[in-house]
């Protein structure tokens, strides 16, 4: 008697097992993705701004949190420093530290009352944080500002 197939049989079962366990994982985080509601970054003319998007985009927010505060030290003009902060925000809340990061976004929004991108990124501190009530109003003045960002059309699925 051969006992080869049976094993073949069991082989293949177990790689089939596998691969749905993989691509259902895969499905569920591609879901929790889309569930998470989405900071935004901005890029400018200063380097350390650049670097800091440019980090916070390729998922490293501890290097883009360096960056920012070291744009912060520039002794930027009002409009690029308002950009520093919103994204030191962004990477802080990424982190998870979400009273710095709301630090950051009030301090992005004393200079400039504006700026959407802060009032986003607040807003998804906060819903991160468990204040959602609070992320519902930073949400609608972001969208008010900026309904059309692509930021703002994902989060707007999210925050309703």
């Amino acid at each position: 008697m051969n006992a080869l197939p049976p094993l073949q049989n069991l082989l293949k079962i177990a790689a089939f097992t596998a691969l749905t366990a993989t691509f259902t994982g895969m499905a569920f985080a591609a879901d929790m993705a889309e569930a998470t509601p989405q900071f935004s970054v901005q890029s400018n003319a200063t380097r350390s701004i650049r670097s800091g998007a440019s980090a916070f985009e390729q998922g490293n927010f501890a290097k883009s949190v360096v960056f920012s505060k070291r744009a912060l030290k520039e002794g930027l003009k009002k409009s690029r420093k308002t950009v520093a902060y919103s994204n030191l925000c962004a990477g802080l809340g990424a982190q998870g530290a979400y009273d710095d990061a709301r630090e950051a976004c009030d301090s992005a929004l004393k200079i400039a009352p504006q700026n959407w991108q802060a009032f986003s990124n607040r807003a998804v501190v906060n819903w991160l944080s468990g204040d959602k009530e609070q992320a519902a109003a930073d949400f609608a003045s972001a969208q008010k500002l900026a309904s059309d960002a692509p930021a703002i059309t994902h989060n707007a699925q999210i925050f309703g």
